[in-house]
């Protein structure tokens, strides 16, 4: 197909004028001014004379010339614009440097705030965490037995991933597996070598069980067999079709895992009297990271075997949403697993199955821990959900990797699994509600499960007198022991009774009132000479509740005489004695705390506490009956938090019946975005007493705590501690407990406030103040947890507003930039395309940034307010719809729009700053490479090979030129289509195309480089016209860069994992990926915009013509097409951001599609280009040449788009070949 083409022209008359009026000395100031407006009223009217009803048409192409003309007569003339009639300097003749500062000062300011922001943004990501690490650290020798059978006959993925079976040196002699079969799956990027912490400290456990209880065995706990998978360190977190593809080989490897146990069951017997060992049915599954949504998914699958997994132990895992959601596959798998689970605890198919999650907290910069909560997706009864911090045992925060390798947390978690095995049952576990009670009291502390729970009788073990050692009475109501008061206790009268080692302290009850509790705190090692197997944590004070008994009144001692009945009393609640500087090497003390409610103990006189009468060297013992609990409750707003909020306890004149622990309630949102610095203040009393001790017998413990029992802390001996909440995630599926029909489910997770218990001494302390406030820079760590795709977002959503703004400027042809004259250094030549930068200076000097910023503020409220309004009216999935636009409603409060306005602003730097590193690269490359085309003929002719600018003719008019389709480009197009269809994804495909693009912007740098004049002998109206050509495309196809620019995250997780399938040679690839549609937009408009630029869309409201009409059209469906992107990315695509990608290559087609209307409204116009072949030489007159800017030649009104001027074959040439040709 071939198009000819027309322009304005430039008269030989009026450029001989120029020539002329340039050579005569001497001058004035304006005499070109003059003789260009002398021309073009000539002109002018000669055009007037032909047809002056399509006259508007051509203003723009007439003034191209007419323009160029003018201001190189200005220059050559000595006056430019350099100054006024009166010989005054301009601004234009600033010096560049003064001239760069005062058009870009607003991008500077901008990058100096963005980097400020960012700086202490990254300050605060790394080292502002509210804990601090304190693993131990776990030894293991492993080796790993790689299961070699597993191949092609069992799994089509033997090539690409393999199994492990783990054996622990000097514990497993056999490299068979025939105890109890579990596997590991790590997660993204994983390795199957990341089990050996967990699988060492099973095997070191259970062989401690089994030296400690010989019958183990016959309870069926014979051991665990750990299997391994490696998954080729696959990046499943960023590409959803390598979840299903591992998920696949889980299924295969279970299959195969199952078959093992028939024969090396029989082949190696356990030593057991007479109990039988069913052959496994089921395997454990632990998942670390994404390997637990592997597991979960690998339940949705047609391989997946019903009844072959019945526990799974996820570690660290995003159960609820990806953290980067890079990838369409990614939340399609999350959505359909999630759904299917949630409906498969309703529907019978996961009645048996038991979910355990555990996440480390604030620690875990990897993955937000917020996702990790499973109360949505599973009911109580099938499910446990805790942070490390809460484990017993634990209590730290841990980070994503040291949740595997933390020593403390693998003697916990192989604890644990220990005691749910049983090889009795074909699943190889004890049934459900059984290792669902275990499991809570292994994980959950003794608070969480009810300490303070009424006790309850037991009829069948009643005591007296006789039973003890001796029987003290605390008539005080508070019992306060330590070593030497147990020992003084023991001596005298009572030491003939000493051998019976017990005694029982009793507390009266009967004038307390019914809502006294009785608080029960004590260090275990006074009763470290308890046991003898020396266990500190291992005993606890027996309960009892006693009455008196009548007695003779001779009797010794008639008011001690008592009768006893043992009470079920709750287990303690240990309180870690960890500060934040303690070796985590060292043993780790924790006090036990009960709480007991006086209410359950009406029918009797005295509370006992049976206790040994041999106590050990440290340690103390407390009880008191306490009238009322100290609870204070407080409703603050963040407004209040922004300052300080003190909140003080109450001062106690009476030390008797003091409370240990004092319960702050704290009625905030389930925000997790916030972090509250805590600062105590301990009173203590001044008056002496006899209850008051000289030294507190422990240090204040905090406790942070909620409803949910997900979380919970505990700092000890620290004046200033960080309060942070994992609430549920600000984003949840859509169909999030739709169909929960039963109370429990609903009832789930149900948020109640920030608990903070208070422990300390209160026989040493009276009260204390807590002072709370926000800690503003931690918040920042957890913002930007949760929020790290937003900037992805709003980033994408300023790369439009930029390429909008230079397409408007484009069509409206106005002239924002300068361009350095020879003469004077100041403004020479205004192209009409605005560069990258100037577009982002007028988006903030215009208002669109103020614009953005308060729509970042209101939309957040807005969306909470419709949430509030609506919540009554829409369905729970219509709600959960809602709340997954923009940044989600739950737990935001309306201060949640500082988070995004400061967003907005960070986006913007960002953009600039990308804008500025993409410019400079292209600017060296460009002096680079025109310094080589410059200095060899052969490369200059080389590199303009495909380029399809035309020349200038001899009387400056732009050739009317047929342009034929280049070959090379079209066999380039076919070879892409094939690659992609068939080998190549299309990621690959468009980070060629972005490369392409990057080298067209270089090329076209070079030539606009070359093409501009560089000095007043060099200065002519031809190679003003190629110069700002080129200078146009340049911009417009840098301005391509910027926008594309955001589109290559989402390409990157595809090329990682196609790079590395191609090293273990797997050339099975995702459908989607060889999709040419996914990239077909970026491919049409690389190939289009490499050699013209968009068409300036034009027109005049009298024009009726159909070209006239389509420009209207075409301009306002450009501008509905980025508007439309930017309200889209601003509200789906922060929760979603991989939808970018799509609405980029959307847009992209679009413009394609603009600029390859030129050619067919073209031929359909032969009128237009019948009036443009006869138009006027130059338009109308002009006051001077800064009043009329020049605008590129290459294009003019729509649909007449105007060629370029072909670089080289201007700028090439000498100053002296370009004089004489326009002579």
């Amino acid at each position: 197909m071939t198009v000819q083409q027309s322009t304005g022209v430039v008269s030989r008359k009026t450029l001989a004028n120029a020539g002329a009026n340039s050579r005569s000395s001497p001058r004035t100031a304006d005499s070109p001014r003059v003789a260009a407006s002398t021309a073009a009223s000539e002109d002018e009217h000669d055009s007037s004379t032909h047809n002056s009803t399509q006259q508007p048409l051509v203003s723009s192409s007439s003034s191209v010339a007419r323009s160029a003309v003018a201001t190189s007569d200005a220059i050559i003339s000595g006056s430019g614009d350099c100054g006024d009639r009166n010989g005054n300097k301009s601004k234009h003749c600033e010096r560049p440097a003064i001239v760069f500062l005062r058009t870009r000062i607003a991008v500077l300011c901008l990058l100096l705030v963005s980097a400020v922001v960012g700086l202490i943004t990254a300050q605060s990501y790394f080292n502002g965490q509210p804990d601090i690490p304190g693993c131990a650290m776990s030894y293991s020798r492993p080796r790993f037995v790689e299961q070699t059978k597993f191949d092609n006959s069992w799994t089509r993925f033997s090539t690409k991933y393999k199994l492990y079976l783990y054996r622990e040196g000097g514990y497993d002699a056999h490299d068979e597996a025939f105890r109890i079969p579990i596997l590991f799956v790590p997660g993204n990027a994983g390795s199957h070598k990341q089990v050996r912490s967990i699988a060492s400290a099973s095997a070191t456990a259970f062989m401690e069980l089994v030296n400690n209880n010989p019958d183990v065995f016959d309870r069926g706990q014979i051991g665990y067999d750990y299997f391994t998978v490696g998954l080729n360190e696959e990046l499943t977190a960023l590409h959803g079709y390598s979840i299903l593809e591992q998920a696949d080989f889980i299924n295969d490897a279970i299959r195969y895992i199952l078959s093992l146990y028939p024969e090396t069951r029989a082949k190696y017997r356990l030593p057991s009297q007479g109990t039988k060992f069913a052959l496994p049915t089921s395997v454990v599954v632990v998942g670390h990271s994404m390997g637990g949504v592997v597991a979960r998914t690998a339940f949705t699958l047609p391989n997946h075997i019903v009844g072959s997994v019945q526990a799974i132990f996820t570690l660290s895992t995003p159960h609820n949403n990806p953290t980067a959601s890079l990838e369409y596959y990614v939340d399609k798998v999350y959505s359909s697993v999630n759904s299917f689970w949630r409906h498969g605890f309703h529907n019978g198919t996961l009645d048996d199955v038991s979910l355990v999650s555990i996440a480390g907290g604030n620690l875990d910069s990897m993955i937000n821990s917020d996702y990790t909560y499973i109360g949505d997706l599973a009911p109580p009864k099938n499910s446990l959900s805790i942070l490390s911090s809460g484990v017993d045992d634990v209590w730290l925060s841990l980070d994503h990797q040291s949740i595997l390798w933390c020593a403390q947390m693998a003697k916990k978690f192989s604890s644990m699994l220990i005691q749910i095995m049983d090889a009795r049952q074909p699943s190889q576990l004890l049934p459900l509600d059984e290792r669902m009670s275990i499991m809570r009291r292994q994980l959950y502390s003794d608070w969480e499960r009810g300490a303070n729970s009424a006790p309850e009788s037991l009829a069948t073990n009643r005591t007296t007198n006789d039973d003890y050692s001796y029987v003290y009475v605390h008539r005080d109501g508070a019992a306060r022991l330590v070593p030497e008061d147990m020992q003084k206790l023991l001596s005298g009268d009572h030491a003939d009774k000493a051998g019976l080692g017990v005694a029982l302290h009793l507390l009266p009850v009967n004038k307390a009132t019914s809502d006294s509790t009785a608080q029960l705190v004590y260090d275990p090692r006074l009763f470290a000479t308890a046991h003898a197997s020396g266990s500190i944590a291992g005993y606890q004070p027996i309960l009892l509740g006693c009455n008196r008994i009548k007695v003779a009144s001779n009797s010794a001692n008639p008011e001690t005489s008592v009768t006893c009945q043992a009470l079920s009393a709750p287990l303690p609640t240990k309180l870690p004695m960890r500060r934040a500087d303690d070796d985590p090497e060292l043993p780790l003390y924790a006090l036990n705390y009960m709480e007991v409610p006086v209410s359950a103990l009406e029918q009797f006189e005295f509370l006992g506490m049976q206790l040994p009468t041999k106590p050990g060297v440290a340690g103390f013992f407390h009880a008191t009956i306490v009238k009322d609990l100290v609870q204070l409750e407080s409703s603050p707003s963040y407004v209040r938090l922004l300052h300080s909020l003190a909140i003080r306890t109450p001062m106690t004149k009476s030390r008797v019946g003091s409370s240990t622990r004092t319960r702050i309630r704290l009625n905030v949102p389930e925000s997790p975005f916030f972090v509250f610095r805590g600062i105590l203040t301990m009173r203590r009393s001044t008056s002496s007493s006899q209850f008051m001790s000289a030294a507190p017998r422990f240090r204040p413990i905090i406790r942070q705590s909620d409803g949910r029992r997900f979380e919970s802390r505990f700092w000890y001996d620290q004046d200033t501690v960080d309060f942070a909440i994992h609430g549920r995630g600000a984003y949840l599926p859509s169909d999030v407990i739709t169909n929960a029909e039963d109370s429990e489910l609903k009832s789930a997770g149900q948020w109640d406030g920030l608990f903070i218990d208070v422990w300390a001494d209160p026989d040493y302390y009276v009260g204390f103040e807590l002072a709370l406030r926000i800690n503003w820079y931690s918040s920042l760590n957890r913002t930007i947890k949760r929020y790290d795709m937003a900037l992805l977002a709003m980033a994408f959503v300023w790369a439009c507003l930029v390429m909008l703004h230079q397409l408007r400027t484009w069509n409206a042809g106005v002239s924002l930039e300068t361009t350095p004259s020879p003469k004077c250094r100041g403004s020479l030549s205004t192209p009409a395309f605005p560069s990258c930068l100037t577009s982002i200076e007028r988006l903030i000097r215009n208002g669109t940034l103020s614009v953005l910023l308060v729509a970042a503020v209101l939309t957040p409220i807005l969306q909470r307010m419709v949430a509030h309004l609506m919540g009554n009216v829409w369905s729970p999935a219509t709600l959960a719809s809602w709340n997954n636009l923009f940044m989600g409603t739950r737990g935001s409060g309306w201060v949640l729009g500082l988070v995004p306005a400061l967003l907005v602003i960070v986006s913007l730097g960002f953009v600039a700053l990308e804008a500025i590193v993409l410019t400079a690269i292209c600017s060296l490359a460009s002096w680079a490479m025109a310094d080589v085309s410059g200095r060899f003929e052969s490369t200059r002719k080389h590199w303009s090979r495909h380029d399809v600018l035309e020349a200038v003719s001899e009387d400056g008019r732009l050739k009317p030129r047929f342009v034929k389709i280049p070959v090379r480009p079209l066999i380039a197009t076919v070879a892409f289509v094939v690659f992609v269809c068939t080998f190549v994804p299309y990621q690959f495909a468009f980070l060629v195309i972005y490369m392409a693009q990057l080298f067209t912007a270089i090329r076209t740098m070079s030539h606009a480089y070359l093409a501009a004049p560089h000095s007043a002998s060099s200065l002519t109206p031809q190679r003003l016209l190629v110069s700002n050509v080129l200078r146009d495309r340049a911009r417009y196809q840098l301005g391509l860069l910027l926008f594309w620019t955001s589109s290559l995250p989402y390409c990157a997780p595809e090329l990682l994992v196609w790079v590395r399938n191609l090293s273990v040679l797997w050339f099975e690839d995702a459908p989607s990926d060889h999709n040419l549609a996914n990239m077909a937009g970026y491919f049409a408009l690389r190939l289009l915009a490499s050699y013209h630029i968009v068409p300036r869309l034009t027109f005049t409201a009298t024009e009726r013509a159909a070209p006239s009409r389509t420009a209207w059209w075409l301009r306002v469906m450009t501008y509905a097409f980025f508007g439309s992107a930017v309200v889209y990315a601003w509200l789906y695509s922060i929760r979603r951001p991989y939808i970018l990608y799509s609405v980029a290559n959307a847009i992209s087609a679009w413009l394609a599609l603009v600029q390859f209307a030129e050619f067919p409204l073209r031929l359909v116009s032969p009128v237009q280009r019948r009036v443009l072949s006869s138009s006027a030489l130059l338009g109308s007159r002009t006051s001077s040449p800064a009043a009329t800017p020049v605008s590129s030649p290459e294009v003019t009104e729509f649909p007449v788009f105007a060629r370029s001027v072909k670089p080289l074959a201007t700028a090439s040439r000498s100053n002296d070949q370009l004089d004489r040709k326009l002579r």
